[in-house]
């Protein structure tokens, strides 16, 4: 019994000790609980009308304020500032209208936000916009864009050039956003805000057509017409085609016909020696020789032009008959008006010489002297027309050949048989009487013929004399008498 009951006291007087360090431990615990509590309580209670510690309005710290203050401090975003315009020595100035809206409402709305973006004045960009159109620049010098021109013979880009024209919209641009940004300095010197080209030396567009018109301008394109050479110089290449380094066909077809003047024999004077040893020059009918083919050949240098080949020879097509030249001394027909004589020549060599009868003296239907072609051969015909008094004609023919003459066709012109003047041939003054023609010559059957059969049409035939210098009235065709050559 003594043994349990010393166990029991023993126990009991170890638990005690325990029960007193448990008690010790609980009773700060406890009241550091009670005071974050009390301290946390305290926090809801603060911040329900005051900012957190890391809140801005604006970027504006307003941490920890209430809504009163944070509305005083906050008023230094609407605060009095200017807009400084430079021009030159003087300056204008635009002042600032208030930009936010700020209430303490409004503040006390967002107090648990930590960022908070205030309202615009609604009026605001439209005052600031409206002052800044008021704003008002002299007129200067307008910017030049960057372009291709010609110096010392050479496709260039000219650099472009600044004006001093301002570009009202840039800067109004720019203030406003300076402004929204709250950026803090509006000072603007308007030479910085000058209008800039458009172009300029480096746009690549530019150095695209220079490219273009460099590799055209550069071309050696030869014309071979009719066994001579012509090489297109720079300059000719350059007239051809506009600033984009685009061919103009109509350009070059201009270039073609002044071309076919210089070269095409059609356009050259005819040289002739008569049986006389005369030699004399005559304007070309137009229809005698060759002459360059102006549309084929301006399609021809277009599409050289715009190849990719650096270098090209163009063969140039040509109409008419390149073997006949300008020197007349082979086959023609020749027409003697003041002897009232005709001869013909094959290769050269003196065929036919016959006696005439030509257009009427006083009847206004002289025979036009001058460079002609025979236009076709008929036989078996009948000429028929009217003549310059009213009066018509009918005259039935076996061989008719058809003179062009300078200036165009001359249909009512030509040689043909008369054999029913057989008995005035030889006579030369004939033409002076009713036995006068109406400007054709006239011609013996037999001789005509022999002429006819050895006769194409484009064989020149030419008249000269001066027997009709002072007939009344006038020639009704262009007249030639011819140079000395």
């Amino acid at each position: 019994m003594e043994n349990e009951e010393s166990v029991s006291r023993s126990t009991k007087n170890t638990r005690a000790p325990l029960n007193k360090k448990k008690k010790k431990w609980l009773v700060p615990v406890v009241g550091l609980l009670i005071c974050l509590a009390l301290v946390f309580t305290g926090g809801l209670v603060y911040f329900q009308s005051h900012f957190f510690i890391t809140a801005k309005a604006n970027g504006v710290d307003i941490s920890l304020l209430n809504a009163k203050d944070a509305k005083k401090k906050l008023e230094e975003l609407n605060k009095a500032e200017a807009v400084v315009i430079k021009v030159n020595d003087k300056e204008e100035k635009i002042e600032l209208p208030e930009k936010y809206e700020i209430s303490e409402e409004y503040l006390k709305q967002n107090i648990g936000d930590r960022s908070i973006k205030l309202p615009i004045n609604e009026d605001y960009k439209a005052e600031l916009k409206n002052k800044l159109n008021e704003l008002t620049f002299e007129e200067g010098t307008p910017s030049q864009d960057a372009r291709i021109e010609k110096v010392d013979g050479k496709y260039q880009i000219l650099a472009e050039q600044t004006g001093t024209n301002v570009d009202k919209e840039a800067l109004m641009n720019q203030v406003l956003k300076d402004v929204d940004e709250n950026k803090g300095n509006y000072v603007y010197d308007v030479k910085e805000f000058y209008q800039k080209p458009a172009l300029t030396k480096d746009d690549k567009g530019l150095q695209e057509k220079l490219a273009k018109l460099s590799k055209k301008e550069n071309k050696a394109i030869t014309l071979d017409i009719n066994g001579e050479k012509l090489t297109l110089t720079k300059e000719e290449l350059q007239s051809f085609m506009d600033v984009n380094g685009d061919v103009d066909s109509n350009k070059v077809y201009a270039w073609v016909e002044q071309t076919n003047q210089q070269y095409g024999s059609i356009f050259k004077p005819i040289i002739f020696k008569n049986v006389h040893g005369v030699t004399t020059k005559y304007k070309n009918n137009g229809s005698y020789g060759w002459d360059i083919n102006m549309p084929q050949t301006r399609d021809l240098l277009v599409q050289a032009l715009n190849s990719d080949k650096d270098t090209e020879t163009i063969t140039v097509p040509i109409d008419g008959d390149v073997t006949q030249s300008s020197t007349v001394d082979k086959d023609y027909v020749e027409i003697d008006l003041n002897d009232q004589k005709m001869y013909f020549f094959k290769d050269g060599a003196k065929v036919v010489e016959t006696d005439v009868i030509t257009g009427r003296y006083n009847k206004g239907t002289a025979t036009v002297p001058g460079f002609h072609t025979i236009l076709y051969k008929d036989t078996d015909t009948k000429l028929e027309g009217e003549m310059l008094d009213g009066s018509s004609y009918s005259v039935p023919v076996k061989y008719w050949m058809p003179l062009k003459s300078f200036g165009g066709v001359v249909t009512q012109i030509g040689i043909h048989d008369a054999d029913y003047k057989a008995e005035y041939f030889g006579n030369k003054e004939a033409y002076k009487t009713n036995f006068g023609s109406n400007g054709c010559i006239n011609t013996p059957g037999a001789a005509v013929a022999q002429i006819f059969n050895g006769a194409y049409a484009g064989m020149p035939v030419i008249i000269y004399g001066h027997i009709y210098d002072d007939a009344p009235g006038e020639f009704d065709k262009p007249v030639d008498y011819g140079e000395p050559a």
